[in-house]
């Protein structure tokens, strides 16, 4: 994923924040035990949004235990687990793998193909434990890669694709009567995590005569991306009032209304009052 459903820590108490953290704790052991040395390779908080609106939905049992970790060698660290955390840890190992893959074909950096090779082997195996989303994955990913390399313009259908990608990786029971709702509710989200990518890439990528599906006319416009943000976001918000969700409310609720749009709101502030392309 992109790394954009963070929390906004201000807005969170504590023990939120200790809940949050366990998660993410228990995700990087989690990929550990999976072969992967440094769990950085295809964690990100990302991961944790996802963990928490499944573990809301359906309420497994979940333990908190104090466990190892290489970066604080001499104090534990709160973890949580539940049947999730390996699903997730699956599904980000997936995405890792593809991301290191095209980082590879764009930058022809070694470490992004030291980074491919490490994750290989876990990327087989998670996609033999996760056939239907590694399937889903792998088409929406080449349909992407079609339309990017023939420079589209057509953001709303690169947007979809994505947004059929995330979908799927939130559908953990396919046959449930809840997988519908999720799978729209996650198709929200990718939808507007490529938007948002491309917003925030756009400059660098004029500046360096990089393809980016908003170098049409308007769509560079501060007016047209700020509304398309807040369509996107109200899409999302829509979907989760419907979701019954309760646990990690303040969490979740924290990445959706304001986690997720720091980096925008960063971005559009610091471009000059009346802009209306980004140079």
């Amino acid at each position: 994923m992109f790394g954009y459903l963070t929390a906004d820590r201000s807005s969170l108490e504590e023990k939120d924040f200790a809940e949050y953290r366990s998660v993410y704790c228990g995700i990087c052991s989690e990929l550990r035990k999976n072969g992967l040395l440094s769990g950085t390779l295809s964690l990100s908080y990302d991961l944790v949004f996802l963990w928490m609106i499944l573990t809301s939905m359906y309420e497994p049992q979940t333990e908190r235990h104090t466990g190892s970790c290489p970066l604080h060698p001499f104090s534990g660290r709160e973890m949580s687990d539940n049947i999730f955390t390996g699903y997730v840890s699956d599904i980000g190992t997936i995405l890792a793998y593809y991301k290191a893959i095209d980082d590879w074909r764009d930058d022809r950096d070694p470490v992004k193909l030291t980074a491919s090779r490490i994750l290989s082997r876990p990327f087989r195996n998670a996609s033999a434990r996760l056939p239907r989303q590694a399937s889903v994955i792998k088409e929406s990913l080449d349909r992407i890669s079609m339309m990017e390399e023939s420079q589209s313009g057509d953001i709303d259908g690169l947007c979809n694709l994505f947004g059929t990608l995330l979908g799927e990786t939130f559908v953990y029971y396919q046959d449930d009567y809840w997988a519908k709702h999720l799978r729209e509710f996650g198709s929200a989200v990718g939808r507007y995590l490529y938007l948002l990518d491309a917003v925030l890439d756009l400059e660098e990528d004029k500046k360096h005569n990089r393809y980016n599906p908003l170098m049409q006319s308007g769509m560079g416009s501060a007016e047209w991306q700020k509304n398309a943000v807040d369509l996107f976001i109200g899409d999302i918000s829509e979907i989760y009032t419907f979701l019954p969700i309760i646990s990690y409310s303040s969490v979740i609720e924290s990445i959706i209304y304001s986690g997720m749009t720091k980096e925008f709101r960063k971005h559009f502030e610091s471009r000059p009052v009346g802009e209306k392309d980004v140079p």
